[in-house]
């Protein structure tokens, strides 16, 4: 399964990647650094014309260039990426920001972690939710 994290915070990136190895979680991480990249990835524009379509997309709120919520509308109202769950991952517990994630068709809010341990329960959690349990359309 292939995972795009949208984060613009490279050690962040890089604590995700040991995370998920560190929880055994076999995912393929797909790194793009913002928003733009991001809707470049998704795409298959520029250095993205031949990126796997995610299974899923974690997505930073808090961004340069262009946000975490105008990426988000942008992705939700796209017929061609409006089916792939977006987990909004964020620093703000600010509930205007939840609400709006929600609003524009997030399938899920969450915290980021305060630790490394943190990031490998989330790792655990978003396998076993997303990749075992959830079921998905198929295209």
């Amino acid at each position: 399964m292939n995972i795009l994290v949208v984060e613009d915070n490279e050690p962040e990136q890089e604590i995700m990647k040991e995370a998920f190895k560190e929880a055994r979680v076999e995912h393929d991480l797909l790194m793009v650094r913002d928003g733009i990249e991001a809707l470049e990835f998704l795409g298959g524009k520029g250095a993205f014309t031949n990126a796997p379509e995610p299974d899923l997309i974690i997505l930073d709120l808090n961004m340069p260039r262009k946000k975490g919520l105008e990426v988000l509308s942008d992705i939700k109202s796209d017929p061609r990426w409006g089916h792939i769950p977006v987990l909004v991952f964020s620093n703000s517990e600010f509930s205007g920001d939840i609400c709006k994630c929600y609003a524009l068709g997030g399938n899920a809010y969450l915290s980021k972690p305060v630790d490394f341990q943190g990031f490998i329960d989330l790792a655990q959690i978003i396998d076993m939710f997303w990749f075992k349990m959830v079921r998905y359309c198929s295209h």
